[in-house]
């Protein structure tokens, strides 16, 4: 049956730099503490994207059906898996995972094969795992991967390219892919671990850690600090709602002028409302008051999933090689957490590879 982590990897947890601090974790029993995967499936399996199997095990070196890749990957981006009809032959709405499985065909996460037959239990490899997850996930482009056994001709170049260049998918020592090789319960989990939370990859935890301490300065009104994270050729850029940034541009204030920016008597015109349309004019202190900070938003400990996915695509058509902090508020009971609101930090790298802060893109629902 499922264990208990011992103290000293709780305590191993507590001191990670990306996991939430915890008591004690569960894993499985053939997944120890020190597993090379062990953070990644801990919390997939927190998230209930991942189960184990009814003996408490998880088998990690076990390889993957298309049909548990899916239904994995369906539960890591809200497919509905409401049980109905998929069109292929050889899965019925009786199906356990129909729903993920036509979701994932309807929105071209997968196809399936000639005559109408997906194959469920066939195992999926390396590549195309790289593949299935480039379609489900947002990726901007990428340079060529450099992996010795990976040809440009290969039906997963391109994606190996963009999850190898991002730091989702990594080789193996002698700078190999091995695209056409099984992928393991244990790999898969690594690859979606690192797809729907940045954290797990060294070089964004970094950037979680600049993200908190802005957010730091946002609450104490000190925007000099803030200016120091933003470029002098680009400024920063404000935004009340994602969908309005896309159609409006919000408001750009220069690096110069972001340390005066609660004292700026200045009226701007931020945006619309969503839904009724009416103009944003305010000044920026009263934009802070009413949009920026008007929620409760605290530190990070793990980038975690959006829920509001379509937020970020308006945010990804504006900034296509950004990467997304996103800080929310799920609302009160009193609205049934209609009420939420969400703090989007946007960065881009510069010329010389460092993370800038580019743009802050609120969203709520209107109730």
């Amino acid at each position: 049956m499922k264990t208990l982590v011992s103290l000293i990897a709780a305590v191993i947890l507590m001191l990670s730099s990306f996991l939430a601090p915890a008591n004690a974790i569960v894993l499985f029993d053939d997944v120890n503490a020190d597993h090379p995967f062990a953070f990644e499936i801990a919390y997939l399996h927190e998230e209930g994207i991942i189960n184990g199997y009814p003996d408490g095990t998880f088998r990690p070196n076990d390889p993957v059906t298309r049909a548990h890749a899916i239904a994995m990957i369906g539960r890591a981006v809200y497919l509905d898996d409401t049980a109905r009809s998929t069109g292929f032959k050889d899965v019925p709405s009786s199906h356990p995972f129909s729903g993920y499985i036509a979701s994932a065909a309807e929105k071209e996460i997968i196809f399936g094969f000639p005559n109408n037959y997906f194959r469920p239990d066939w195992t999926v490899t390396r590549g195309q795992t790289a593949a299935i997850l480039d379609r489900a996930f947002y990726f901007p482009k990428a340079p060529d991967n450099t992996f010795k056994d990976m040809k440009k001709n290969h039906f997963a170049f391109n994606a190996v390219s963009r999850l190898a260049y991002y730091g989702v998918a990594r080789g193996y020592p002698d700078n190999t892919f091995r695209p056409d090789t099984p992928v393991t319960r244990a790999q898969f989990a690594a690859f979606l671990a690192r797809a729907v939370d940045p954290v797990f990859i060294p070089e964004k935890q970094k950037l979680l850690s600049t993200a908190n301490k802005i957010l730091a300065e946002l609450k104490a009104k000190d925007f000099a600090d803030v200016a120091t994270y933003v470029s002098s050729a680009d400024g920063l850029t404000f935004c009340p709602y994602s969908g309005g940034c896309l159609d409006n541009g919000g408001v750009t204030f220069t690096k110069a002028q972001l340390p005066n920016f609660m004292t700026n008597p200045n009226d701007y015109l931020w945006g619309y409302q969503d839904g009724s349309g009416f103009e944003i004019n305010l000044t920026p202190a009263e934009y802070y008051d009413q949009y920026l900070m008007n929620a409760t938003y605290t530190d990070k400990d793990r980038y975690g999933r959006t829920t509001q996915p379509t937020a970020h695509e308006f945010i990804h058509q504006l900034y296509p090689k950004a990467m997304i902090v996103e800080y929310h508020n799920p609302g009160t009971e009193q609205y049934d957490g209609m009420d939420w609101q969400s703090l989007s930090m946007v960065f881009e790298k510069n010329t010389s590879g460092k993370w800038i802060l580019v743009a802050i893109i609120n969203d709520r629902w209107t109730i």
